[in-house]
């Protein structure tokens, strides 16, 4: 099992989320955060927010799930989120 670290834009970009946003996993290189609305997006090593492709969505249930993934080299995360230092 790999570790995922965030970019310095990725880390910034979750610590500026507002409190409604749920970080819910991650896919190769890219964490998951859920809107209150329910969408899925992907924040990019940039710090920018996309939406979430369908298959990354997928893979992303199937991982929450415990069924095997379709990309077994994709890094999981270590430990949980909560706090940005500087």
């Amino acid at each position: 099992m790999e570790t995922l670290t965030l970019t310095d834009q990725q880390a910034l970009r979750i610590a500026e989320l507002p409190e409604d946003y749920r970080v819910v996993g991650v896919d190769c290189s890219a964490p998951f955060v859920r809107k209150p609305t329910g969408q899925i997006l992907r924040i990019q090593q940039n710090g920018k927010l996309t939406a979430a492709t369908s298959e990354a969505k997928h893979r992303l249930a199937a991982n929450r799930a415990g069924e095997a993934q379709p990309l077994p080299e994709a890094p999981a995360i270590a430990t949980a989120y909560t706090s940005v230092l500087e």
